[in-house]
């Protein structure tokens, strides 16, 4: 067997904020690529970006049996973001994730894998994960010796996120 071609994770990640999705299953390009659109991706650190999610079991257990079966049952998605903060530049460009994800702010995390962060979202061709979301508090993270100033902050998941879903004109 031929070893299956990796694709490089540094630089090949964009993460978006947007703030309207018609259709989550199929979103714009135009939406995407809107103007009130923010590209977080380089605000956030390397390990910046925490998905995750949790999986409920259901047991089974059966008078005949001595073995408890499980089914899969209610699951949650979570999202947990890392970024860069300027405290003393309010109105900074270097602050846009700051000021965009203000406590209770809803909208929408759009994260597409494996493709260069910078480059706009092509139709048809990018895949991207839609994550309807609502801002957590923003906290202040401890200062650390040779590191920056950081933002951690729960994203709240809102919605059904739709995985792997092609992007539409």
């Amino acid at each position: 067997m031929t070893a299956p071609i990796s694709v490089l994770g540094d630089g090949n990640v964009k993460v978006s904020w947007v703030t309207t999705i018609t259709n989550q299953t199929a979103p714009s390009v135009a939406e995407l690529n809107n103007a009130s659109s923010v590209d977080l991706s380089c605000y956030l650190t390397s390990d910046g970006l925490t998905t995750g999610s949790d999986e409920q079991a259901v047991t089974d257990d059966r008078l005949c049996s001595t073995q408890t079966f499980e089914k899969p049952g209610r699951f949650s998605d979570t999202l947990e973001l890392m970024y860069v903060y300027q405290p003393q530049l309010p109105s900074a460009a270097d602050n846009k994730a700051f000021f965009t994800l203000v406590h209770l702010t809803t909208g929408f995390i759009v994260i597409r894998w494996g493709k260069a962060y910078a480059g706009a979202y092509v139709a048809t061709t990018d895949r991207v994960n839609v994550m309807p979301a609502t801002c957590g508090i923003q906290r202040e993270q401890p200062p650390e010796a040779n590191s920056v100033l950081k933002i951690a902050q729960k994203i709240w998941v809102s919605g059904k996120v739709n995985r792997n879903v092609a992007t539409a004109v």
